[in-house]
C-alpha cells in the first residue's frame, strides 16, 4: 500500500510484499480481502506509534496475516487453522526476499497469535500485540457491523437468528471455538459467541481504549436489533 502509512522499510521490499500478497486476497472481500488488510494495516500502525513497536515489523505481518483466511472458510476440516498456515506461508515468502532471520520470527510471531477465536497462541511481543487488537477493532463498532452484515451475506446466512446459544455451541462449533458449518451461522450469533467478549481481550492501552468506545456502539446496536425484530420497539 502506497500511502502515508508506510513506514520506513525499503520500498523495493514492501512493493514485493504487496504484489505477493495480492495474489492470496479477494479483491472484493471486505471482510477478509484487501480491504480488510489496509484498515487493520492503518489501525495497527497507529496503534504501533503510540505504543512504541517497530512499525516495520507491523506492516510486514498486517500485510500477510490472512493470507489463508478464505481457505479457512471454504474448509470443514477440523483443525485448518488459517493463522498457523499464514504464518508458515509468511516465513517461506519473507525468507525469499531475503529478509533477516529475526525480521522473519517477528513477524511470523505476530501472525499465529492474532486469532481471537482459538487462542492457542498468546502475543508476546508489542508488535504481536498491536496487531491482534487492531485486527478485533476491525470486528467491532460501525465496521464489525457492516463486516458481519457481509459476511453473513457472503455465507448465505440469516442475518439474525433466534437460537438457545449453548444449543448452538454444541451443534455447530468445534472445541477450539471454530464454526463447523458457516451457512448455519449468523451474525447475532458471532456476536453473542464472539464478538460481545472483544473488547476484554486487548492487549495495548490505545486497543482498550478504541474498543471499548466500539463495544458500546455495537451492544447498543444489536440490543435494539433484536427489540425491534421482536415487536418490541
Amino acid at each position: 500500500m502506497k500511502d502515508e502509512t508506510s513506514v520506513t522499510m525499503a520500498d523495493s521490499i514492501l512493493t514485493k510484499v504487496w504484489e505477493i500478497a495480492d495474489s492470496y486476497y479477494p479483491k472484493n472481500d471486505w471482510a477478509h480481502g484487501k480491504s480488510h488488510i489496509e484498515r487493520v494495516l492503518r489501525t495497527a500502525l497507529e496503534i504501533g506509534k503510540r505504543e512504541g513497536a517497530d512499525l516495520e515489523i507491523i506492516e510486514l505481518s498486517a500485510i500477510l496475516h490472512d493470507i489463508f483466511a478464505n481457505e479457512e472458510k471454504r474448509s470443514s476440516v477440523e483443525g485448518f487453522r488459517h493463522e498457523i498456515e499464514a504464518s508458515k506461508e509468511a516465513r517461506n515468502i519473507l525468507k525469499t526476499l531475503g529478509l533477516a532471520d529475526r525480521t522473519v520470527d517477528a513477524v511470523c510471531h505476530c501472525i499465529e497469535p492474532h486469532r481471537k477465536r482459538t487462542g492457542r497462541i498468546q502475543p508476546q511481543t508489542i508488535e504481536a500485540k498491536c496487531l491482534f487488537d487492531a485486527d478485533k477493532l476491525d470486528c467491532i463498532g460501525a465496521i464489525g457491523i457492516v463486516r458481519s452484515a457481509y459476511l453473513s451475506v457472503e455465507h448465505g446466512q440469516e442475518f439474525y437468528k433466534q437460537e438457545d446459544i449453548d444449543d448452538y455451541k454444541r451443534r455447530n462449533t468445534r472445541p477450539d471455538g471454530t464454526i463447523v458449518d458457516y451457512t448455519q451461522h449468523s451474525s447475532n450469533l458471532e456476536y453473542e459467541l464472539s464478538l460481545k467478549e472483544v473488547a476484554k481481550r486487548m492487549y495495548t492501552e490505545t486497543g482498550k481504549r478504541l474498543a471499548r468506545e466500539r463495544a458500546v456502539f455495537m451492544d447498543e446496536f444489536y440490543s435494539r436489533l433484536g427489540k425491534e425484530l421482536k415487536g418490541i420497539i
